[in-house]
């Protein structure tokens, strides 16, 4: 039936025209009807007629084929009726004619016949009727007459079909070249994915390699050459990940993820990615607003994507300048509309280059100068996500000014708590001795200057800025500043008097890309770009006395670790990535082989292949898993694969994997999992700063003594000492944190009852999930457990899991906030504070949201110095 809905779909647009020539008709005959004196009577249902074939095309009752069987019912009977008129007789075959003509561009042969038929019966009726009332019988001239209205009517009927014919014959050509081409183009995704799919194997060899060379002590040369090679790896990687992207939107395949996330991470983590990518000495400005929520639902990856073809975008077309990019929320009842903004400098596009950008494959050399190559799919990516999350993507720009993509993502909002906050802002003065000397475009120093305004607004700051040393020295005799921003050129100016600050008063250098030269000892850098959570790090947690945080890096020394995959080249890259992590690293080139391995040997986590020869991945997981079972054994396994399509995550934890690492692996990736599916036991962390050592020296030595205020909750079970460490050592703040939730414990208990009864579990994971982040930063970790199990259960739609399961929780919780209630005395009541954190803690302990209801400082832009 569709299929012939489809073929018939050209002719559809005559049925208006066939309703149209009723009512010509239904309205001239009415009106001859009154004028010739016929049965006056007939008036009333030719109106009823019209009227009724109006009210069935207006509200469009029935189906299609149904309305225009009405209208030609309706005319026929009219047609009759003017016809049985013998003044009519010889007017019909005309009539007649046009009704064919308008009724062959409907496609139906059997209207054809239907007029016809019509006409002769009623032609018919005359000639007897003629034939009793004649006196002298007919004329030659009434027999010639009769015989040449009868030709032209079967003659109009027979031209009338061919047209159809060959309008069919002509339509069914078409259609089979249009079934070719799509087959055509869909080998040509298939052609790509597949080549894509297979050109993942080199690529993870030459990423993971040189991974594994750049941590090696080698000289500064052959180190140059290895970053070099890195960098074309990561971008044949992010190309192989556009075909596939890219292919998947074109098939209709592509699928949107939905899942909680923390927007830090997502932008942190997009900068890690955009520093192998060629940036043409551009500066690159990231605004993103304090007043996002912390953790979101939605598809992360998919966004990440589209900030990353933007930005890239941007910087192609950009010859000086740079590229700002604006993140913020807009409020709505489902959650926040997420508008990603991507402004650049550059040379701009006319409007006939707006039209043509969203076709694939489009690339504008005429009189755009580019500055870098590209696929030509990047716009149509952003342009699919975004439909795909259900969101819309716009385009504005004018030549020789620059270019503005907007993109608004429809996100649920998780945790209402600001993605970045100050916890002491009532100490926390502010200055910025910026003027950003080193930047030549007067566009990006507004950039800065905005962003610079929208955070110091967010966190409720006072942000004194200063462009010259008299200023500064002023600003310091009348204001307590307790941290100050200096630029590079005002550093290199002002080096000796910005370095004795540094001693008073906690100092960050904005570091321009290329600097290399030596800061004080007290002074903290911050490359470019620089944005908000370094600056709420700053303002939040102490550096090392040596100017630059040291990088923590985590390792799982002794962890025992079996890879699973068919191609040697895929097995020695994650050899030699597992090794460096400290693993104790096994191999197994088959699922078979896999299986025989576990049977013989107690393993900690497995990365496993999917598409391999004999036995997949999938089945193999399922036996190593229904082995464990029988011993008790709860082994990690981790789908590492080359499928990364959009639903391939889904697909693998659904199955029953515990997460899932796209190759060619990302170390940003590989880490983020390692966290998320090892208990924490198994992790360790290097890189301690060397004030932290000198604080914990201090504190062994008794300088640093602090009173344990929580040994009721330690005793009740909590573990109290990890939940100072998850706010940042800040004790007021953890104690807000429990107050908060305790507050929540009714609303969210309800909501979790609620969906469980409803067996909404999309809904109920979500719940769970946020309390088992918010009791895991309170210390209480069973609790937490126990909800991780359900949301996992949830997710992979495990409803046997979740019943058997879900009675324990809510027990726990109660008695939980119970003991929290009773040991801080707090009475559980509920306000319109802001919501509980509600993220994972981060790996060292520390989170980048502060605690709410402090005064604060307001945010007021006075004048010039001032913001």
């Amino acid at each position: 039936m569709k299929q012939k809905d489809e073929e018939n779909k050209f002719f559809r647009t005559s049925h208006l025209m066939v309703l149209g020539c009723y009512t010509i008709l239904s309205t001239i005959l009415m009106a001859e009807t009154l004028l010739m004196d016929w049965e006056r009577w007939a008036v009333v249902p030719i109106a009823a007629g019209l009227i009724l074939a109006w009210t069935v095309h207006i509200r469009q009752l029935l189906n299609a084929d149904a309305r225009l069987g009405i209208y030609s019912f309706e005319m026929m009977l009219a047609f009759f009726f003017y016809g049985i008129h013998l003044t009519s007789t010889f007017d019909m075959a005309g009539l007649m004619a046009v009704i064919i003509m308008v009724y062959t561009m409907t496609g139906r042969k059997m209207l054809i016949i239907l007029c016809q038929c019509t006409y002769f019966i009623t032609f018919i009726y005359d000639i007897i009727i003629m034939g009793l009332t004649a006196d002298t019988g007919f004329s030659n001239l009434d027999i010639s007459r009769c015989f040449l209205h009868v030709m032209l009517i079967l003659l109009c009927g027979w031209i009338a079909r061919n047209i159809i014919d060959n309008w069919n014959r002509g339509m069914g050509i078409s259609r089979e070249e249009i079934e070719e081409l799509k087959e055509a183009t869909e080998r040509l995704d298939n052609f790509l994915a597949n080549v894509s799919h297979e050109i993942r194997t080199p690529v993870n060899a030459v990423m993971g390699l040189s991974s594994v060379l750049e941590k090696e002590n080698l000289p500064e040369p052959v180190m140059d050459n290895i970053v070099s090679i890195s960098r074309a790896g990561h971008r044949v990687s992010e190309q192989i990940s556009d075909i596939l992207d890219f292919t998947e939107i074109d098939m209709g395949k592509l699928h949107a993820n939905r899942e909680s996330y923390m927007i830090n991470s997502l932008v942190n983590d997009l900068l890690v990615q955009l520093s192998f990518t060629e940036d043409y000495g551009l500066d690159l400005v990231i605004d993103m607003e304090a007043s996002l929520p912390a953790e979101l639902v939605g598809d992360s990856a998919k966004i990440k994507k589209i900030l990353r073809h933007m930005i890239t975008n941007g910087y192609k077309f950009t010859r000086e300048g740079g590229v700002y990019v604006h993140i913020y929320p807009v409020q709505r009842d489902y959650g926040i509309n997420l508008i990603l903004e991507v402004q650049d400098t550059g040379i701009g596009m006319s409007e006939d280059e707006i039209d043509n950008i969203y076709e694939k494959f489009y690339q504008s050399d005429s009189g755009r100068s580019r500055t870098a190559g590209g696929l030509g799919i990047g716009v149509p990516i952003v342009n699919g996500f975004a439909k795909a999350m259900d969101g819309v993507l716009a385009i504005e720009s004018t030549p020789g000014e620059g270019t503005t993509v907007r993109v608004s993502v429809p996100q649920e909002v998780v945790s209402h708590l600001p993605c970045l906050n100050v916890a002491d802002k009532k100490n926390c003065v502010v200055a910025g001795f910026l003027g950003f000397m080193t930047t030549g475009h007067p566009k990006i120093r507004e950039f800065y200057m905005q962003m610079i305004g929208h955070l110091a607004k967010g966190l409720s700051l006072a942000f004194h800025r200063v462009q010259s040393r008299e200023e500064l020295e002023r600003l310091l005799e009348n204001e307590k500043i307790s941290h100050l921003f200096v630029g590079t050129g005002e550093y290199l100016e002002n080096r000796e008097y910005i370095e004795e600050l540094s001693e008073k008063m906690n100092v960050a250098l904005v570091v321009d890309r290329g600097f290399k030269g030596d800061v004080g000892k007290m002074i903290t850098k911050l490359p470019k770009p620089f944005y908000g959570s370094q600056i709420a790090n700053f303002l939040n947690h102490a550096f090392d006395a040596g100017g630059l945080a040291m990088e923590e890096r985590i390792s799982c020394p002794g962890l025992r670790t079996l890879v699973v995959d068919d191609e040697p080249l895929n097995l020695l890259v994650a050899k030699g990535i597992f090794e460096s992590y400290g693993m104790e690293v096994s191999t197994a080139p088959g699922g078979e082989e896999a299986i025989k391995l576990c049977a013989l040997n107690e393993y900690d986590l497995i990365f496993m292949d999917h598409m391999m020869p004999g036995m997949d991945g999938v089945e193999t997981m399922k036996r190593i898993r229904q082995n464990a079972s029988r011993s008790k054994k709860d082994i990690r396994i981790v789908a590492l694969t080359a499928n990364a399509i959009s639903s391939a995550k889904e697909m693998f934890i659904s199955e029953g994997f515990d997460a899932f690492i796209p190759k060619p692996i990302d170390i940003t990736d590989l880490e983020r999992v390692l966290k998320h599916v090892l208990p924490r036991s198994a992790i360790r962390y290097t890189g301690v700063t060397e004030k932290e050592v000198k604080a914990k020296a201090a504190e062994k030595a008794g300088e640093m003594r602090v009173q344990d205020e929580f040994a009721q909750l330690k005793a009740g079970g909590l573990d109290t000492d990890a939940g100072i460490r998850y706010s940042g050592g800040d004790k007021e703040f953890y104690r807000q944190l429990l107050e908060e939730y305790v507050k929540e414990y009714d609303t969210k208990s309800a909501e979790i009852g609620k969906f469980f009864e409803e067996k909404n579990w999309k809904e109920y994971a979500i719940r769970v999930h946020g309390l088992k982040s918010t009791s895991k930063m309170i210390g209480a970790g069973s609790l937490s457990e126990l909800a991780r199990e359900l949301e996992m259960s949830a997710k992979a739609e495990d409803a046997a899991m979740v019943i058997k399961r879900h009675p324990q929780l809510i027990p726990m919780y109660e008695s939980v906030v119970a003991a929290v209630s009773e040991c801080m005395g707090f009475d559980g009541s509920r306000d319109n504070t802001e919501d509980i954190l509600e993220f994972e803690p981060g790996a060292d302990g520390g989170v980048d949201a502060g605690a709410s209801g402090e005064d604060i400082l307001e945010f007021e832009p006075e004048d010039g110095s001032e913001v």
